[in-house]
Formats: C-alpha cells, sequence, structure tokens
C-alpha cells in the first residue's frame, strides 16, 4: 500500500479477502453524501451521436503503462441543443460549424444528473442540469498498449507531418479530469448575506473546491469566467452564441476537512488545481508558474536540512561504486514500464 509502484505489484496475485473491501468501498462511494459529482464517476453518459471533442494537437506526453496521452487542448462542438432558446435560435449555423478551443486550466460547465428531489429546478441558461468546474487535465484513452507504444515513438520523430497524420487517427475515448467548483447553496452557512440587503447586480460566488472527479470530455457545455471581485453583470454574456456565465470567486472550501482554507489569488488556481491531480507528476512537464520557483527552492532547501534521523542522504547522494555489482536478476520481470524506464 505505501510503495511508489503499488499499481505495477497489483499484476501479482492478489489476496482473496481483498475482493469483499473492494465491493465495501464502491458501495461507500455511491451513498456518499456529496453534493455532485459520483453520478458521472460511476457512469458515463450514453453517447448516441459522433463525439463533439476532437484533440487537434500532438499530446505533451503518453504513458504507455496507463494507456493515456495527455493533451494541453481539445477542439469542442458547442451543444447546441443544450442551451435555452435565447442562446439556441441567434447563432445556430455559427455554433453547428465552428470549434471551440478548451485549454488545461480553462473553467466551464458540466453537464451533470437531474437530482431526484430537485425535479422542478430552473437551469437557465440551459435545459439540462449543469454545475461550473476547472478542468484540471486532458487524456485520451488508448485501447492497446501497442497502439500507444507507436504512437510515443512517432512524437519522438522530427517528421512532422507523420506525427499529424498518425495523431488524426487515433481512436479512442477523451477524458477530462476536473476540479468542482460550489456554488453557496451547495455549502451550509456560506452565503452570509442573505439577511442583508443584497444588490442584484453584483456576481454570485462560487468557491474552488479539492473535489477532483474524471468524466468524458462531451459533458463539457460553455465557458464559465471567474473575478476576484463582485462585477456588475446583470445576465451571462455570450461568446460566439455560447452562454458565458460569470462568478466572483475568492474562497476554497475543502470536502475532507468541511471547512474553508486559505485559498491565494486567482492568479494561482491553475497551480492549485494540480496539486488534487491524480496525474500531477505528469502535469510537471508543463510550464510551471513563475511564482512556484522560489517556492520548491524553498521547499529543497528546508528538505536538504531536515533533521529527519536517516534517510536523505541516500536520496540525494548515490554511493560510487568501484567494483562490479553483486546483485543479478536471473528471472523474467513480471512487469516492464517503458515509460517509466524500468522492469520489476
Amino acid at each position: 500500500m505505501h510503495s511508489a509502484y503499488k499499481a505495477t505489484l497489483r499484476k501479482l496475485q492478489v489476496p482473496v479477502e481483498k475482493a469483499p473491501q473492494d465491493a465495501t468501498m464502491l458501495e461507500s462511494a455511491a451513498n456518499s453524501d456529496q453534493p455532485r459529482g459520483n453520478s458521472k464517476k460511476q457512469k458515463q453518459p450514453t453517447i448516441l451521436h459522433k463525439t463533439r471533442v476532437t484533440c487537434c494537437t500532438d499530446p505533451f506526453h503518453v504513458d504507455v503503462s496507463a494507456l493515456k496521452s495527455f493533451f494541453e487542448e481539445v477542439d469542442v462542438i458547442p451543444p447546441v441543443d443544450s442551451y435555452g432558446d435565447r442562446f439556441s435560435t441567434g447563432d445556430v449555423a455559427k455554433l453547428g460549424k465552428g470549434q471551440w478551443k478548451v485549454k488545461l486550466g480553462d473553467t466551464v460547465t458540466i453537464e451533470v444528473e437531474q437530482n431526484s428531489n430537485d425535479s422542478s429546478a430552473v437551469h437557465y441558461p440551459f435545459v439540462i442540469p449543469w454545475a461550473p468546474a476547472e478542468v484540471v487535465s486532458i487524456y485520451r484513452v488508448h485501447k492497446t498498449k501497442e497502439s500507444c507504444a507507436r504512437l510515443r515513438e512517432k512524437l519522438c520523430k522530427d517528421d512532422q507531418q507523420e506525427k499529424s497524420t498518425s495523431l488524426g487517427n487515433c481512436a479512442g475515448e477523451i477524458m477530462i479530469e476536473i476540479r468542482w467548483l460550489y456554488r453557496s447553496y451547495e455549502i451550509a452557512g456560506a452565503s452570509k448575506k442573505k439577511t442583508e440587503s443584497v444588490d442584484n447586480d453584483e456576481l454570485e460566488e462560487v468557491f474552488e473546491t479539492d473535489q477532483i472527479d474524471v468524466i468524458s470530455a462531451d459533458s463539457i457545455l460553455s465557458p464559465v469566467r471567474l473575478h476576484d471581485v463582485t462585477t456588475p453583470l446583470t445576465a451571462p454574456s455570450t461568446i460566439s452564441g455560447m452562454p458565458c456565465i460569470h462568478y466572483h470567486c475568492s474562497r476554497l472550501w475543502s470536502i475532507h476537512r468541511r471547512s474553508f482554507v486559505p485559498s491565494g489569488t486567482l492568479s494561482n488556481r491553475v497551480s492549485r488545481g494540480r496539486m488534487h491531480s491524480a496525474y500531477k507528476a505528469t502535469l510537471r512537464k508543463l510550464q510551471v508558474p513563475v511564482e512556484k520557483a522560489p517556492q520548491d527552492a524553498t521547499m529543497l532547501e528546508s528538505a536538504a536540512n531536515s533533521d529527519q534521523p536517516r534517510g536523505n542522504s541516500k536520496k540525494q547522494k548515490q554511493p560510487t561504486i568501484l567494483h562490479k555489482t553483486r546483485v543479478t536478476c536471473c528471472t523474467d520481470p513480471f512487469h516492464v514500464d517503458v515509460s517509466a524506464l524500468k522492469s520489476f
């Protein structure tokens, strides 16, 4: 459980007693009291039409062992049929032909399942239930390890034409990892101004969270804009005919601590989201915000001066071997991780 390679070690024989434990965990997750996110994690939407989402750029990383290729952006055809009449009648032709680029760190609205206890809810400016979220990671799930390995090999070549052609023929569902944004009515006691007179021109407040879910990229509906001030706005604006919803955001709600925690400015929001990602090691391959450099340097210096009794010296400095190694592997490995350059 504490191994850095526990996913690899699962390939070995698993004790029988683990099966009922896993079933209990799944049942507990299904009965969780989280306000949203569980339905999309347990059940993927049935897509009866051609996917609206395509990857038109090269992936920045290919993980052969996980059968995933990671992207910085995707092209999305806006789901006109999910918009209200005000937004779906004016620019239908333009929306049907155009594509909208969704990048890592963008905030968007996500289609969610209808709450059975709230069947009369108003979904304006959409005709379906929705919720705001931040896009943390984007990846394609490949069907075979061979196709994934070929993709990585072609990415290493200098022939740009060959890479573009192969990527256009890639198959596999595009998934996104999202971080939910909670609205004030979803957190008990979050709206402290309800008893006071509130300016109707002020933006509704949403809260960053540490809740991460994985859903199909086809669940994306429209863009969202966050502001660190309560900018007056009377109604959702539009971007190329799509409804664009504006929110005020300055606080972070932890679903694990059940309390508000210090967050910082919106300029560091993307970095905060990646901290909670299951793929944060992969996302480190992308450009790191400038403000993180001194923080990382401080952490390294702190670790170097740590008073822990043992372990640091071996991690920081490898021993000098002046003789032939005395250790050999005389059996076949049970697993080879090409992306990590390791055999087990």
